[in-house]
């Protein structure tokens, strides 16, 4: 696992907010199938959004959050500094169950009550790998 801190700018985001965890394939699937009624999208990449209380937002960064289509949502990444966690995906769960620890959090100075997100690109994902953003206690 390679982890390395930035800070990163404010994301305009417009997709689809779930209600648990669970949700996230299911707001994929309605991403693909609405992709193209995002005018405003500045690329191709997809963004998990984990919201405080474990909401899943699946959205793409926009330009401008003007025009919303029917049955989406807006939402803005703060602009923060992050902790970036890049490794394997075959490691997902090994990941999960030690970075939620307190000591890990104290560690990497995570601030697990503000958003995190995963950005889905054809440079990581077809390639087995994933990097995922923790704002970092500010």
């Amino acid at each position: 696992m390679q982890v390395r801190t930035e800070k990163q700018k404010a994301v305009q985001l417009i997709g689809f907010q779930g209600y648990n965890l669970e949700d996230q394939h299911k707001l994929f699937e309605q991403m693909k199938q609405n992709f193209n009624a995002i005018t405003t999208k500045k690329s191709e990449n997809q963004y998990l959004v984990i919201l405080p209380g474990l909401f899943p937002l699946v959205a793409v960064e926009v330009n401008e959050t003007n025009d919303v289509p029917e049955g989406m949502t807006t939402y803005i990444i703060p602009e923060d500094e992050y902790v970036i966690f890049r490794f394997e995906e075959k490691y997902i769960g090994d990941f999960w169950s030690s970075i939620c620890t307190e000591e890990n959090q104290a560690k990497y100075n995570i601030d697990l009550s503000k958003p995190r997100y995963e950005i889905f690109t054809s440079s990581l994902q077809p390639t087995g790998v994933t990097e995922w953003y923790f704002p970092t206690n500010t």
